[in-house]
């Protein structure tokens, strides 16, 4: 997706609207349903700032049972392009951590700004429900659909020991070393 800028390009201050109300594809991000901008593309001097609301839903494994779910996101974008080949461009394009975003050939493509924030903005732990009861850690059986026949899990024996003082049972003290 790109937006054209040959026509704010010839005045600093000069704005013009994109919007985006439809179907969308994202390389590595499953959207469910129509990606909805309302952008506001600005001439900001040397660089050009792409301002508005994005909003779209997300089809995301669960955290716990790894179920898809479908996250509504809301984000306000607020980013700034640079033009490809100037001094600023350059001298940012040797940090590589420091993602500037530039255009060429006045037009700005949005579709890398677009995965970033959507990726940015997914939750850190995304249930399918609130008392989701996820996957048997011996079989990976999902526990919200059915039980299943594992027994109880054998500790590690290192832990032995303070399983017998959490269950209230004596250790054995250990011998004492003679004196010498």
């Amino acid at each position: 997706m790109h937006v054209g800028i040959g026509d704010i390009r010839k005045s600093k201050g000069l704005a013009k609207s994109f919007d985006w109300d439809g179907p969308y594809k994202l390389e590595g991000i499953d959207l469910e349903g129509p990606l909805k901008l309302d952008l506001k593309v600005t001439n900001a001097g040397s660089r050009v700032m792409v301002t508005g609301p994005l909003k779209t839903a997300v089809r995301i494994p669960c955290t716990r049972c790894s179920e898809d779910i479908v996250y509504p996101l809301e984000v306000d974008l607020e980013e700034e392009f640079l033009p490809i080949h100037s001094e600023e461009a350059m001298t940012r394009a040797k940090d590589l951590l420091d993602g500037t975003f530039t255009f060429e050939n006045d037009k700005v493509v949005l579709d890398e700004l677009l995965r970033q924030e959507i990726e940015a903005a997914f939750p850190i732990q995304a249930l399918c429900t609130e008392n989701c009861r996820g996957l048997c850690e011996q079989c990976g059986t999902n526990l919200n659909r059915e039980t299943c026949q594992c027994g109880p899990e054998e500790g590690d024996s290192r832990w032995a020991a303070l399983q017998d003082l959490k269950a209230g049972t004596s250790v054995p003290k250990p011998a004492k070393k003679p004196k010498k």
